[in-house]
């Protein structure tokens, strides 16, 4: 079963969403990760890419500790270039890898400039109610974060 899946290549991700489906989260991840895209996804996260970004939540759902941090980051780093993308899949309860005060708090351990980057970003989101609640979580935990 596992030779079938490193045979199987995930290159896209309408692909990974199809792996998801058709086994489990965390079978799709190791799919990933055993195919050596795990870090060509990341930085797609990390560049904006709204499709990988949609898949947060799968990734998250089939990712251990250690890639589930790796995810934030790039969450974190993709919010200012996709600031409405990262908003729709960050979790308001504050789950521990797509939880608020994880991805929006990040950018202040990359020091003054990313955080007023991601303030930036936010502030240039209407406030309408797909993003609201999200942007205005996010700037608090920012602020919290940049406060500390």
């Amino acid at each position: 079963m596992i030779a079938a899946l490193v045979a199987a290549a995930i290159l896209s991700a309408s692909q990974f969403a199809a792996s998801v489906q058709a086994q489990s989260p965390r079978a799709a991840v190791a799919q990933l990760v055993a195919g050596g895209d795990w870090p060509r996804v990341m930085a797609g996260i990390r560049g904006g890419a709204a499709d990988w970004i949609a898949l947060a939540p799968e990734l998250a759902a089939g990712a251990d500790a250690t890639r589930g941090a790796e995810l934030t980051a790039a969450l974190a780093a993709a919010l200012p270039r996709a600031p409405a993308e990262v908003l729709g899949v960050i979790d308001l309860r504050r789950g521990p890898v797509l939880g608020v005060q994880m991805v929006c708090a990040a950018p202040v351990a990359s020091g003054p400039a990313a955080v007023s980057d991601v303030r930036e970003a936010l502030d240039l989101l209407p406030d309408v109610a797909a993003v609201g609640r999200a942007k205005a979580l996010c700037l608090k935990e920012l602020a919290l974060a940049a406060a500390r």
